[in-house]
């Protein structure tokens, strides 16, 4: 096999289409052939649309009351966000996808980046459609592959396998695509991998509106004006591989847990009990990754569309990281009290756990350690191993069953969350994942 040829396919880009709406379908099969839209938290904004929805012109990202109406009109299914649900399905694709190939890069929760410059696959395409429809047998989501020699090429491609059906589902960025002015001259700016909304704005203020004219332009000028990064997304679009897939994930930087209320909150206790609980799941998180935490940061708002819109946060950085619930919840209280101000209908607070450092083999333990503590360490990690075990957490702080949860008014409303008797019935595992924080 020639080496161009292998350089030239040396990357594929697998997406799951409409992921969230795919995910739906396959819990609820009625629903194929159904326009779908997916909503956020609170059932806020439009997070995932079915095709027949996009061509509707509904915008992502649109708030659903806006569009309530027109979807009503046309019959199409609403759903609440299930994240968890969302996740085990993305593991048993990304499962199958690593079968495939010998490196693989979880990009999302629904792409993946993996090798396919391998001599023994004589022919990349009908590679890929294989895969396509094992994922479709085992998995039931539908995906789309672009094939090219850079991540930024790959991901043309499958916009582009995604919008037009002669592909099959499957596109091939070779040397006769990506070199042809013509084919990469369909493609605007905007829409690479690596190219913002500001940098397609000014790129269009000097002229430049489509792939073919940025790729063309000189390095030095790239440079001067986007900097390193903006001359390296020029080298992906021109062929030239500068981030090659890699099996392990980044480290993770940062732990985030964060919730719109379902209804405003006026009183310092009531967000207090919103914010110990996403405390309490941040933390919990954390801890499953095998992580610890140099610096925490908690932040409340108001609503950003009202009249006195008001968003404060505030830091506190350990001397120690740190990874006990009893420690975070007595920090989030004290900043907490720093800048929370009366009179204001608050509508979301979250926390960051961040200056993660791993402690899954051992931690350097101090000289003067302190026995009391070192104790609450090991009850910790025995209460997780409980928590983890089951569906539901069955050992939790006592500070977060002081209210009823009839009175935490402060939890998202999911009008349109998929029933437990659909959910039973689906062929879905019912599998805990660690991402919200509802999990307490």
């Amino acid at each position: 096999m020639l080496r161009d040829e292998l350089s030239d396919r040396r990357i594929g880009l697998a997406d799951c289409n409409n992921f969230f709406c795919s995910c739906e379908r396959r819990i609820c099969p009625e629903l194929e052939g159904r326009p779908v839209v997916v909503l956020s938290g609170n059932d806020g904004c439009i997070i995932s649309r079915s095709n027949e929805v996009k061509a509707m012109c509904v915008q992502m990202g649109a708030p659903f009351f806006k569009y309530r109406e027109l979807l009503a009109y046309h019959g199409v299914a609403i759903r609440s966000a299930n994240h968890r649900i969302y996740q085990g399905i993305s593991s048993e694709v990304m499962a199958v996808i690593r079968s495939y190939t010998d490196c693989q890069e979880i990009y999302s929760i629904d792409e993946s980046f993996f090798n396919l410059a391998i001599p023994t696959i004589s022919d990349p395409f009908s590679y890929c459609e294989k895969l396509r429809q094992e994922i479709w047998r085992r998995c039931r989501i539908p995906i789309s592959i672009g094939i090219a020699p850079t991540k930024t090429l790959a991901k043309l491609g499958t916009e582009y396998a995604k919008k037009h059906r002669e592909t099959n589902g499957v596109l091939w960025m070779d040397k006769s695509r990506y070199k042809s002015a013509g084919f990469m001259s369909a493609f605007p700016c905007r829409d690479v991998w690596g190219i913002g909304p500001k940098m397609a704005e000014s790129l269009s203020r000097a002229g430049i509106s489509n792939v073919a004219q940025f790729a063309a332009r000189e390095d030095t000028w790239i440079k001067d004006k986007y900097n390193m990064p903006g001359l390296y997304t020029a080298w992906e679009l021109r062929g030239f591989s500068v981030n090659p897939v890699q099996n392990k994930r980044r480290p993770q930087q940062s732990i985030m847990v964060s919730r719109s209320f379902g209804e405003p909150i006026t009183t310092f206790s009531g967000v207090l009990d919103a914010l110990i609980s996403f405390t309490v799941s941040a933390a919990a998180q954390m801890r499953r990754a095998g992580l610890s935490a140099g610096k925490m940061e908690v932040y409340v708002a108001t609503n950003r569309f009202g009249n006195d819109y008001y968003a404060m946060g505030k830091d506190f950085v350990f001397h120690e990281p740190e990874t006990l619930d009893g420690t975070f919840i007595k920090i989030a209280t004290e900043l907490l009290k720093q800048i929370y101000t009366d009179g204001r209908q608050y509508k979301k607070c979250g926390v960051i756990l961040s200056n993660l450092s791993n402690v899954s083999l051992g931690r350097q333990t101090n000289l003067f350690a302190d026995e009391a503590c070192e104790r609450r360490r090991a009850a910790m990690t025995v209460i997780d191993r409980l928590n983890n075990e089951g569906k539901r957490p069955v050992l939790k702080p006592a500070v977060l069953c002081e209210r009823p949860d009839s009175e935490k008014n402060w939890k998202s409303k999911s009008e349109f969350k998929t029933d437990e008797k659909t959910l039973q019935n689906s062929p879905v595992e019912a599998t805990r994942f660690q991402s919200h924080a509802e999990d307490f």
